[in-house]
């Protein structure tokens, strides 16, 4: 009976310091690979994906006005009306960081598939369709926190958490003229899976480690719009104006957590099931967000842009439909563009090749100690033309170079990393195309 209580009031205390701050000597555990990752995404659903694919994100994510024909892009469901002939993207991450409180610093490297897409033309520049899966939000962290334990002994306490929030979607464009019409639908999936250990050193107890483990999984379908508006300035160039709006989604999330005793030898000595809603119907609201951007293009040269994202995360509501306090308003700017030498000229790789730049900045979702959590980098990109076996095909590179959080304020973590994006798009005219000769 004494070290039930003791274990449930080191739970209840060591948990709650950890989420009100991250002070204290902490290294990185080891976790699955994730595309992203973030001393942050302890909180809520973990960190937002903003950026699109890989050629997005060497412009800053640059991408609701704007996009190429030769590549994918759902940034905006009305952008799939670029893409003439059937187009077809992945890409994958690497992510490396180097973390640091003021005190204490380590580093982590992570990586591995971020997105698909696929386009199609139903009616050749009029009526489009595209399939696509990428992250919504990534969970990627780990910490190690020494503090006081019962009866004069210590408390080991090891906190970690990964997964993430996936989305599949499914979206039709339509072209009317110089507008263009897009509708998404969105199924998102995935868990997040937090454990949390608990050791007890120098102190008399039966048991050496005990762990709590919570897997929370979502499920839900919801619809998205969006519109882009083509003026043309002259016969090779123009400007391109473009939204999107999500509205706010109830996510059906089932918790299930399990308590859990170790021996010093890791044998389980007890297992027990806290919670499990399943049949309780629990949800987290989602909330809205908006996207405006504008961009110029001179056709087949030059373009630039500019876009702002938009997300009030004083809106959402966990299972037991309360608002989370670590949640403020978030937004994203995006400023960048590519540059193409001479596309006349096709004889020579570089003149052909698609070089990408761009700057971003980010107010984060995330408050600590009531202070915002912004993220800014550069980005650069390049994409390389194949060769003519593999038709009008792309490899496409990207870099960003940045920084999360800071130090001047007590809680706070400063995270400077390096992501590395390589993706491959493949545009084939005789996809979905009928054929008259064998």
């Amino acid at each position: 009976m004494l070290e039930s209580t003791v274990i449930r009031g080191v739970i209840s205390k060591a948990r709650s310091i950890l989420l009100a701050s991250f002070v204290g000597l902490f290294t990185w555990q080891s976790a699955v690979a994730q595309v992203d990752q973030s001393s942050y995404s302890v909180f809520g659903v973990g960190s937002l994906n903003w950026s699109g694919y890989a050629h997005n994100a060497a412009m800053g994510g640059l991408g609701i006005s704007n996009n190429s024909k030769f590549f994918f892009n759902d940034l905006n469901p009305a952008l799939l009306g670029t893409n003439a002939e059937a187009v077809f993207q992945l890409g994958t991450a690497l992510d490396y960081r180097s973390i640091t409180n003021g005190q204490s610093s380590y580093s982590t490297m992570t990586g591995g598939f971020k997105d698909f897409g696929l386009s199609m033309p139903l009616i050749y520049n009029r009526w489009n369709v595209g399939l696509s899966l990428n992250p919504y939000s990534s969970v990627s962290y780990g910490f190690v926190q020494q503090q006081n334990g019962p009866e004069g002994g210590t408390t080991l306490v090891d906190v970690s958490g990964v997964g993430g929030i996936d989305q599949i979607n499914l979206s039709s464009s339509v072209s009317l003229g110089n507008f263009t019409l897009g509708l998404k639908a969105t199924y998102y999936y995935g868990s997040i899976n937090n454990e949390d250990r608990f050791t007890l050193q120098n102190v008399n107890t039966n048991f050496a480690t005990t762990i709590v483990k919570e897997r929370r999984s979502f499920s839900e379908l919801a619809p998205s719009v969006g519109l882009l508006y083509d003026l043309r300035i002259s016969d090779n160039s123009g400007i391109h104006i473009g939204a999107y709006y999500n509205p706010a989604v109830d996510i059906k999330q089932t918790t299930l957590v399990t308590f859990e005793n170790e021996t010093n030898s890791g044998n389980l000595t007890s297992s027990d099931t806290l919670v499990y809603d399943k049949n309780l119907n629990r949800t987290i609201t989602i909330p809205e967000r908006m996207g405006f951007g504008i961009s110029y293009e001179k056709f087949r040269k030059l373009t630039i842009g500019l876009d702002v994202q938009l997300q009030d995360w004083n809106d959402y509501r966990n299972r037991d439909g309360l608002a989370e306090s670590y949640y403020g308003k978030s937004m994203r700017v995006a400023f960048g563009g590519e540059f193409i030498p001479n596309f006349d000229q096709p004889s020579k790789l570089l003149n052909v090749s698609s070089f990408r730049f761009g700057f971003h900045y980010e107010k984060t979702p995330f408050l600590v100690n009531n202070e915002s959590v912004n993220d800014v980098g550069i980005n650069f990109g390049v994409s390389l033309p194949l060769t003519s076996f593999w038709g009008l095909s792309h490899v496409n590179f990207g870099a960003t170079l940045g920084q999360r959080g800071n130090i001047s304020t007590v809680g706070l973590i400063r995270e400077n990393y390096v992501t590395l994006n390589l993706g491959f798009s493949l545009q084939d005219i005789t996809w979905f195309t009928k054929q008259r000769f064998n």
